[in-house]
């Protein structure tokens, strides 16, 4: 026997006496531990009724096919498994810390509905959150973590905008030594050439028909300025004549 959440009270009804439901738990909104920030997201999903109901029915595949729903002994909640789960994965828990935190974190028991009345000394054994936990395969995760992203973007970004982006650049005085601050020079604009002619064919930009050409250049340009160096000549009219032709 399964239920998604057991302990909320439905449209209309009266909440059980010890059960804060879901949407007032109250959260700090300013705090930015993974727990916290773990569960206000939880809390955003069980407010919005049609994403709910969306991995509510991801979360009904946990139950194996030709079990019954209303028979037999009452299972952990499908939303307590969910919580759970997503929180093992999120703050990177093993089961022992799981057990503990569902035990005596309260925010963690108030978002999974328990009865902080009656049930506030119960604990859960280990080996049955494992057994229920596990269910939360690394493929349900990945279907409800499609759902999530695609409700973040239509929540975050209503309306497609075209993107307007800029970049810059700027000179910082390092200790790297020649010639390796010329190998790295001429990595950065390889690259930035190779990727931005790419980038222009794919999205049709005028104006990179010489990249190509243009990468010649820069490597004839590399070959000059890699063979430039100080003259280590005894005669101060050779170091003066080797110091002019680096300086043009």
């Amino acid at each position: 026997m399964r239920n998604f959440t057991s302990t909320q009270a439905e449209l209309g009804e009266n909440p059980l006496l010890g059960v804060t439901p879901i949407e007032q738990v109250r959260l700090d909104t300013y705090c930015r531990d993974e727990i916290t920030k773990t569960l206000r997201g939880l809390q955003e999903i069980y407010r919005n009724k049609v994403l709910l109901k969306e991995i509510q029915d991801v979360l009904s595949e946990l139950v194996p096919k030709g079990t019954s729903w209303n028979d037999g002994r009452k299972g952990m909640d499908l939303w307590v498994i969910f919580v759970l789960g997503t929180l093992r994965l999120s703050c990177n828990w093993d089961y022992d810390k799981l057990k503990s935190c569902y035990d005596y974190h309260h925010k963690i028991r108030e978002i999974c509905g328990v009865d902080l009345f009656c049930d506030v000394d119960i604990v859960t054994g280990r080996q049955t959150i494992h057994d229920n936990v596990s269910l939360f395969t690394k493929e349900i995760a990945n279907k409800i973590s499609k759902l999530v992203v695609a409700f973040s973007h239509e929540l975050l970004f209503p309306e497609e905008r075209e993107l307007h982006s800029r970049c810059d650049s700027f000179v910082f005085e390092t200790n790297v030594h020649f010639p390796t601050d010329l190998n790295l020079l001429k990595d950065s604009v390889r690259k930035v050439l190779s990727i931005g002619g790419k980038l222009a064919s794919s999205l049709k930009i005028t104006g990179w028909r010489e990249v190509k050409s243009q990468q010649k250049k820069f490597h004839s340009l590399y070959n000059k300025l890699s063979k430039m160096r100080h003259s280590n000549s005894k005669k101060e009219e050779r170091k003066e004549k080797r110091r002019l032709e680096i300086e043009r």
